[in-house]
C-alpha cells in the first residue's frame, strides 16, 4: 500500500515539475529576466505557451512593463494580437498600465488598436479611463476609433468626463469626439461631469458644441442635473447654449431656478 501512494506521489510531483516547466519562459518574462528569456528560446520554448488564464509570455511582459522582455518576444515572433481566458491583447495590458513605450512597439508590430475583450473594453477606453494621454494620442494616431463604445455604450469621451480626465477631454474633443454621444442608460459625456461634479469638464464640453438638450432614459437633461444640484455656471453656459427650462422628465421634474 506504502509503496503505492509512494509511486502515485511520484507520478503528481512530475506532473507538477512538467506544467512549471512548460511555464517556465512565462515566469521568466514575468520577472523581465532577458538572458532567462534568450536561453529558453534557444532550447526551443514554445514562445507563446500559455500559463493560467491563458497568458501568454508577451502578455505578461507587456502587463509588467518590462520593454526589453516584449522587444525580445516580438523579435523572436510573438504573437501580437493573441488573447488571454478574458479576451485581452498584450496592448490593452500595456495600455491600461501606462507604458507607452511597449503601447508603440506593440502598434508598430501590428496590434489592433480597434480589438475588444469579453466586456467590449478596447484599449483607447482603458487609456482614457487611466489618464495616460500619451497612449491616447498613440491610439489615435493609429486609426482607433475615436467613438469607439464599450458593453454598456460607453465612449472615451464619457469615460474621461467620469474620471475627470480634462487633458484627454480636450484632446478627443479636438480629434473629433462625438460629445453628444449616449450610453445605454441615455448618458452623455455632459450629464457625466456633471453628475460627478467635474465642473470644468463640463464647461469644455459645452462649449464644444454637446446637445445640450439631450435627454437620459429618464428624461432627465443637463439642465435639470445642474439645477438640482446648484451649478450656477454650469446652469448659464447650457442657457446661453439654448437648454430648454421647460422640459420636465418622468418623474415630473423640472428647471430649478435658484
Amino acid at each position: 500500500m506504502r509503496s503505492i501512494k509512494y509511486f502515485l506521489f511520484l507520478v503528481f510531483l512530475a506532473l507538477n515539475l512538467n506544467a512549471c516547466g512548460s511555464r517556465s519562459l512565462y515566469n521568466a518574462a514575468y520577472r523581465g529576466d532577458n538572458h532567462k528569456v534568450l536561453t529558453l528560446l534557444a532550447q526551443g520554448e514554445y514562445i507563446s505557451e500559455k500559463a493560467h488564464n491563458g497568458w501568454t509570455p508577451l502578455m505578461i511582459a507587456a502587463a509588467e512593463g518590462h520593454t526589453e522582455t516584449v522587444k525580445i518576444l516580438l523579435k523572436k515572433g510573438s504573437q501580437v494580437s493573441e488573447t488571454n481566458d478574458f479576451g485581452r491583447t498584450p496592448l490593452m495590458y500595456a495600455a491600461n498600465y501606462g507604458y507607452t513605450d511597449i503601447v508603440q512597439m506593440l502598434i508598430s508590430a501590428g496590434a489592433n488598436v480597434n480589438a475588444k475583450d469579453i466586456n467590449e473594453f478596447p484599449s483607447l477606453l482603458a487609456a482614457s479611463k487611466r489618464g495616460h494621454i500619451g497612449i491616447v494620442k498613440a491610439l489615435l494616431n493609429a486609426g482607433a476609433n475615436i467613438n469607439i463604445r464599450d458593453q454598456f455604450k460607453r465612449t472615451a469621451l464619457i469615460i474621461g468626463a467620469s474620471e475627470d480626465r480634462m487633458e484627454i477631454i480636450k484632446l478627443l474633443i479636438e480629434e473629433g469626439a462625438d460629445p453628444s454621444a449616449q450610453d445605454e442608460d441615455g448618458e452623455n459625456a455632459l450629464i457625466v461631469a456633471i453628475s460627478k461634479g467635474h465642473h470644468n469638464v463640463a464647461l469644455t464640453i459645452i462649449a464644444a458644441g454637446a446637445d445640450v438638450n439631450a435627454a437620459t432614459n429618464y428624461s432627465t437633461t443637463a439642465l435639470i442635473f445642474a439645477s438640482g444640484y446648484g451649478y450656477t455656471k454650469i446652469v448659464e453656459a447650457l442657457i446661453s447654449k439654448g437648454a430648454n427650462f421647460d422640459h420636465i422628465n418622468i418623474h415630473g421634474v423640472w428647471f430649478i431656478c435658484s
